[in-house]
């Protein structure tokens, strides 16, 4: 301690604090008491004083061998001073201070839930036996999962640009287009020969020396106690600043994800878990349950002890036993490859467009490997697809339970070949379109609906399924009534069923600048909550009323529902025409759309009539979408 000579710390609004500090450090605070009947801090003097008696009955003192304690006061500092690293957490702009500073001192900084699951998979790593993994792989195996695990969290980049750029190249070709390897062992394998940084040192050495730069993707050291003592605590480099920073690094984050990593783990674990099992688990989509999820599957598999492969891309197990151990091998893969086609073919939301347009792109290399760009993930139907998603999407825009998401991933994992095209445009439109099918009629429209997991997991072929359903449990008649019941109003079990007829009408017209935007309150166009009503005075209440049926009913925003909803429907048409362009298609709905275009000029023409005529028109369209050959609406 002899380098210890002054006060390093002050409090500019606390001076008896700070003069408190300085009497401590001099040794001068009983002869102070004793002079001056001026109050010192009384805080830090027991601070102080409870210190010093742990200290002095823990530890040996160099001047006395007889104590009890085998570690010594200079073991102690060694330890202090070299060891404990500090950790500078940054805190968002506009933080409340005083209210931060009041949970920190409460509880502490806490840590995320995946965060959590990270450390308990390295653990997994770190005690396993060397009859389930040699020794010299360790170290690469808890490097290559941390890699993984950071290039994979930040949801608004592409994954690519969480590697270096050796190691970027070999996992994903020399135009980043396509995931290279085909299991956790081929990624190990790559990763290991790539001169990986952070599979060339041992734990104990990585952290040695604190004024190493970090390199490439290594680990970056936190700086030890006494670093920062005798260097300050500098703020962390700009990375725009940085002159050696590689010319294109996605630093700029193009796209907005529609999910955040915590939602995502789980989509993957489902995926991995289902194709790893004969018996199909269910898997909450809900990230409250992250933990638990993960106890149960990766940590303790107890649940999978009946299961088997069959994906060979998707399952690593030893000694054709589940463990802890092969399951966070097959977990990690299962992460890379599903953040992989998360990327390229699932649709993201353009930042840097003032409009926010849906895109679907994959990331391309220049030849030079100096640029990079965006390019529609295929060559023919991305229009569909982004329009399709995007229906699904703002139909459920919360984070959790995306089962959309689930079954569009799942698919793609399944079907991805490890070659430039990646996935088979037409098919994968194809299954999207089975999807929204099997949704509405085994979800939103039956009497008898399935889960979600039985329908995405548990269906073998859907248009068996859709056909069993129309034809050998329902006649036509009765399935009209249903189909029709299930989309009055109070009985809509979710919004896509008018996101999905707008899908079908957007393909059978020509809307070139509508696009799906949040959407969640249905209206009546004729409304319900009106005085003077003649239209519906006397079956307003009925249980068939044509006001609550579908031909009355719309989806448009809160906003716009708070602005027009006691509105008569002249005034609506007025107020849309002033406020849109409705022809080109920029409205929100093009359900709406058509019931404008009814009365166009034609004041109170929006009669029950009229209602019915359009329900009618929309019901057949939407038949036809579902593929219900021979069921029509009159």
């Amino acid at each position: 301690m002899s380098w210890y000579t002054e006060q390093n710390i002050e409090f500019e609004s606390r001076p008896k604090s700070t003069q408190t500090l300085e009497l401590l450090l001099n040794d001068n605070l009983e002869t102070y008491e004793h002079l001056h009947e001026a109050k010192l801090n009384p805080a830090i003097i027991n601070g102080y004083t409870s210190i010093r008696e742990v200290m002095e009955s823990k530890f040996i003192s160099p001047n006395n061998d007889n104590q009890q304690p085998t570690t010594t006061l200079q073991e102690f500092c060694d330890y202090l001073f070299q060891y404990v690293q500090i950790a500078r957490v940054p805190v968002p702009d506009e933080t409340d201070l005083n209210h931060y500073f009041e949970v920190m001192n409460n509880r502490g900084e806490q840590l995320e839930k995946h965060e959590i699951i990270k450390a308990r998979l390295l653990s997994v790593i770190e005690k396993a036996n060397e009859s389930e993994i040699a020794l010299a792989d360790k170290q690469p195996v808890k490097a290559l999962i941390h890699d993984v695990w950071e290039a994979c969290a930040n949801m608004n980049k592409y994954v690519q640009y969480g590697f270096n750029t050796t190691l970027r190249f070999k996992l994903f070709s020399e135009n980043l287009t396509l995931l290279r390897p085909k299991d956790f062992d081929e990624l190990l394998r790559i990763y290991k020969d790539s001169d990986n940084p952070n599979n060339s040192q041992p734990d104990n050495e990585q952290y040695s020396d604190c004024n190493n730069d970090a390199q490439n993707n290594k680990l970056k050291p936190l700086p030890s106690l006494f670093h920062i003592l005798e260097n300050g605590f500098a703020s962390p480099p700009n990375p725009s600043n940085t002159a050696d920073k590689e010319e294109d690094d996605g630093n700029s984050e193009t796209y907005y994800s529609l999910v955040n990593f915590s939602s995502f783990l789980l989509h993957a674990l489902r995926i991995m878990v289902n194709v790893q099992s004969s018996y199909k688990k269910d898997i909450a989509l809900d990230d409250k349950q992250l933990l638990t999820q993960f106890e149960t599957f990766i940590l303790k598999p107890s649940n999978l002890e009946n299961a088997h492969t069959s994906n060979t891309e998707q399952s690593i197990e030893t000694n054709n036993q589940i463990t802890p151990l092969s399951q966070v091998k097959t977990f990690i893969y299962s992460l890379l490859k599903s953040k992989f086609i998360f990327d390229h073919f699932i649709i993201k939301r353009n930042t840097q467009d003032s409009k926010g347009q849906w895109t679907l792109n994959k990331l391309i290399k220049n030849e030079d490997k100096k640029n990079s760009y965006y390019k529609n993930s295929f060559e023919t139907d991305t229009d569909k697809l982004v329009m399709l998603q995007s229906a699904f999407h703002v139909s459920t825009p919360t984070t959790n339970y995306k089962h959309w998401l689930n079954a569009v991933l799942y698919y793609a994992c399944k079907h991805y070949k490890h070659d430039e095209m990646g996935l088979n445009s037409v098919a994968y439109l194809d299954h999207l379109e089975e999807i929204a099918r099997a949704f509405m009629l085994k979800r939103y429209l039956t009497d008898e609906p399935d889960d979600y997991h039985k329908i995405i997991y548990q269906t073998s072929d859907f248009n068996k399924l859709l056909t069993e359903h129309t034809h050998d449990n329902l006649s036509t008649d009765n399935l009209r009534i249903q189909i029709k019941q299930y989309l009055r109003y109070g009985n809509i079990r979710n919004i896509f069923v008018f996101n999905y007829l707008d899908y079908l009408l957007w393909l059978n017209g020509n809307y070139p600048k509508f696009t799906f935007t949040a959407r969640s309150s249905v209206e009546h166009f004729y409304p319900q909550n009106k005085r003077n009503d003649s239209i519906f005075l006397e079956d307003k209440d009925a249980k068939d009323s044509l006001l609550h049926s579908f031909g009355n009913l719309c989806l448009i925003s809160h906003s716009l529902n708070s602005r027009v909803s006691n509105d008569m429907p002249d005034v609506k048409v007025k107020y849309f025409s002033q406020n849109g362009n409705m022809q080109s298609g920029q409205i929100d709905s093009l359900k709406l759309l058509k019931m404008i275009d009814c009365i166009q000029g034609k004041p109170d023409a929006w009669d029950k009539k009229i209602i019915a005529q359009h329900e009618t028109e929309m019901l057949n369209i939407m038949l036809q979408g579902l593929n219900l050959a021979g069921v029509s609406y009159e």
